[in-house]
């Protein structure tokens, strides 16, 4: 019988002290499964849903403060991987392209043992204890190996001997995970490289504004949003490929402790979206829905005056609409609240606030406010997976028209 994981990742993950030096490899499995996926899939355009939900649902989610793949290898891990044969990296990635399936099974559960030496051997992994063999590979499943660890490639099982499986064991299984995804990150790097590429000279071609006219506007923006210069900061900016809208993305960033991101109109800058994510505001207690309700019309009033003085947005909405996100009649999304103007034209101004600091943290342009809602419950759906073995249950946005 195969199983599709043979451990719940979170038990992993909520298992893991990590040492100070290691504390961002947070989140390095939901990050690399994505990758993975990402990598694995043959046509995009069958999972992709509207940016602007999926902004949404990442705000939400609290994932704003999501670190590149590469800043969660040790330096040890990538040397390892940098002294892979060419020859063999592309015989990986030509047994990724090879496989229809888009993620990893296996022919049994890990035993309660087993869940605990990965957990070790993970770390011990990052700090540079490195299997002495490969894993085995064999074309497809081999019914005469049955006291062998091997993966099957055309299937993407790992067939595990029913015994306890040896260090040396889990540690192959490890180091063939972390090459594959070292893989796929090389390939998705060299991707992104060519399509920012097209993507800057097709801005040029359409008389569209310079990437360095981009990142005048995001300070100017950060400044006058957030208060801060980004001195000190690391800046980061590239064309955004992954919408029809062209645009650029310029963000500032202090590593795992505060991330601002601007989406700016290549066509002629207009700032499409602001948002940013504090390390501090995810580690606050959540507030109950009561203090939201006491707070909700200074709170409106503030995102009113973002609105029209920072933002520089003429008042023209008809509408005021609240929401946030409830469990335990307390506030599940990270202290916020998201206030919707919505204009007679059904396009929308969203400005999300912070319930805790009483503070601005995001902004965005809104085309169709009743499309963005259903594509927004479209991607918590997909959270929150099939319902049927979620540990916790997904909480439900609850929507409010403010009395104007």
């Amino acid at each position: 019988m195969k199983t599709e994981r043979p451990f719940n990742p979170k038990e992993i993950l909520d298992s893991i002290e990590l040492p100070d030096n290691l504390d961002r490899l947070i989140g390095e499995s939901v990050e690399k499964g994505y990758k993975r996926m990402q990598g694995k899939k043959k046509n995009k355009k069958a999972y992709m849903v509207k940016r602007a939900a999926v902004i949404a649902a990442v705000i939400t989610a609290g994932c704003l403060a999501a670190i590149p793949v590469k800043a969660w290898v040790s330096s040890l891990v990538q040397e390892r991987m940098e002294q892979v044969p060419e020859e063999e990296l592309k015989e990986v990635e030509s047994v990724i392209d090879g496989q229809m399936t888009d993620a990893d099974s296996y022919s049994r559960e890990y035993s309660q043992e087993e869940k605990a030496k990965y957990v070790e051997l993970r770390k011990a992994y990052i700090q540079g204890t490195f299997p002495e063999n490969e894993l085995r590979q064999e074309k497809t499943a081999d019914a005469a190996l049955t006291d062998v660890l091997y993966y099957a490639q055309d299937t993407s099982v790992f067939y595990l001997p029913d015994r306890e499986l040896t260090d040396e064991e889990l540690l192959q299984i490890i180091d063939f995970q972390t090459k594959r995804d070292y893989v796929l990150e090389q390939r998705t790097s060299r991707e992104k490289e060519e399509q920012h590429r097209e993507a800057r000279e097709q801005i040029a071609e359409a008389g569209g504004i310079t990437e360095e006219k981009a990142i005048e506007l995001g300070r100017d923006w950060l400044s006058r949003l957030y208060g801060i210069t980004g001195e000190g900061m690391e800046l980061n900016h590239y064309p955004d490929t992954d919408s029809d809208k062209p645009k650029y993305n310029v963000n500032f960033s202090i590593q795992s402790h505060e991330y601002y991101y601007f989406w700016l109109d290549s066509r002629n800058g207009e700032l499409i979206c602001a948002m940013n994510s504090m390390a501090d505001d995810l580690d606050r207690e959540p507030l109950t829905t009561a203090v939201l309700e006491e707070k909700k019309e200074a709170l409106c009033r503030t995102a009113k005056d973002y609105l029209t003085n920072q933002l520089g947005k003429e008042a023209d909405y008809k509408r005021v609409v609240y929401s946030y996100r409830e469990k335990d009649s307390r506030l599940d999304n990270f202290n916020q609240v998201l206030f919707y103007f919505i204009k007679e034209d059904g396009s929308a101004y969203e400005v999300t606030m912070n319930v805790s600091r009483e503070a601005f943290s995001s902004f965005q342009l809104i085309d169709n406010y009743e499309e963005y809602r259903e594509n927004y419950g479209k991607i918590r759906e997909v959270a929150g997976g099939d319902g049927k073995t979620a540990a916790e249950p997904v909480s439900q946005p609850v929507y409010k028209d403010m009395t104007q």
